[in-house]
């Protein structure tokens, strides 16, 4: 698919601000590994408070990672102040995780100035773990009015 603009400082900025992560993505130690023009890779260790009462790690725990990689994907091709926000994703759980890292690697399918469709594969090791598919509403940067 062809973007229509790639912004590799906001790519590096995404890639070193990990330090910085609060709320959920820093509860989760997410970890950016990699940004491209409509690609990016996230990842997580998972630790004993991310399972399940019967040792998987939890599926809010992949949700959480599959939601956050499927809108700062978007941060790297759309203007900069403009906001993107999930509006929806499905899911598929594949196999369990006991351990390891889990890592996320988002694609943009389909982009618009209003809305995004993002692929996102969840894997652990080698093995797909998850796959999942969602829809972005993209804001535009406060002062601009959005073509309806």
């Amino acid at each position: 698919m062809e973007l229509p603009s790639y912004d590799p400082d906001v790519a590096a900025l995404m890639q070193a601000s990990d330090d910085n992560q609060t709320g959920i993505p820093g509860y989760l130690g997410i970890r950016t590994v990699d940004v491209g023009p409509g690609t990016m890779t996230a990842e997580l260790a998972v630790r004993p408070e991310l399972l399940n009462p019967f040792g998987s790690a939890h599926g809010g725990t992949l949700a959480a990672l599959v939601d956050h990689t499927l809108g700062a994907v978007l941060y790297p091709v759309i203007p900069r102040g403009a906001w993107a926000a999930t509006t929806e994703f499905k899911l598929n759980f594949l196999a369990p995780v006991r351990e390891g890292v889990l890592r996320a690697r988002s694609e943009i399918i389909s982009l618009t100035k209003r809305t995004a469709v993002v692929r996102v594969d969840v894997s652990n090791g080698e093995r797909l773990v998850g796959v999942a598919q969602g829809t972005v509403t993209i804001s535009a940067p406060k002062g601009e009015a959005s073509a309806t």
